[in-house]
């Protein structure tokens, strides 16, 4: 059991990381955060822990695209989603189920002839 934990933390690690543009959409979309907030927010609900060098040029692309769109508060940028930020999330979360869709289907598929 502990193995198959072991594989799930990584699958997990990798959605997180590869998505991550697409987390940080969500996270934003409940509400306002800043940085480190978005750091603790993703090791509590993944146990990833980013480091501010993978999230920060994000959060500038992010915002390069309109996505998000930073405010000052108490010293502190807080970042927000955008209505297109919004819109750009709601396309690639469609497009993300339909793929793991297709993942699914296409391992159980390839996963049986296997066995």
């Amino acid at each position: 059991m502990v193995k198959r934990e072991l594989i799930e933390e990584r699958i997990v690690i990798r959605h997180v990381k590869t998505f991550l543009d697409v987390v940080v959409l969500a996270m934003l979309n409940g509400k306002p955060m800043y940085g480190y907030k978005l750091i603790a927010a993703v090791h509590k609900e993944f146990g990833v822990l980013l480091s501010p060098g993978s999230l920060y040029p994000l959060l500038h692309s992010l915002e390069d695209n309109k996505l998000i769109e930073p405010s000052f508060h108490g010293g502190k940028i807080v970042y927000a989603v955008t209505s297109k930020g919004k819109k750009k999330f709601q396309t690639v979360f469609l497009a993300f189920k339909t793929a793991m869709r297709k993942m699914e289907s296409f391992i159980k598929v390839h996963g049986e002839t296997a066995s």
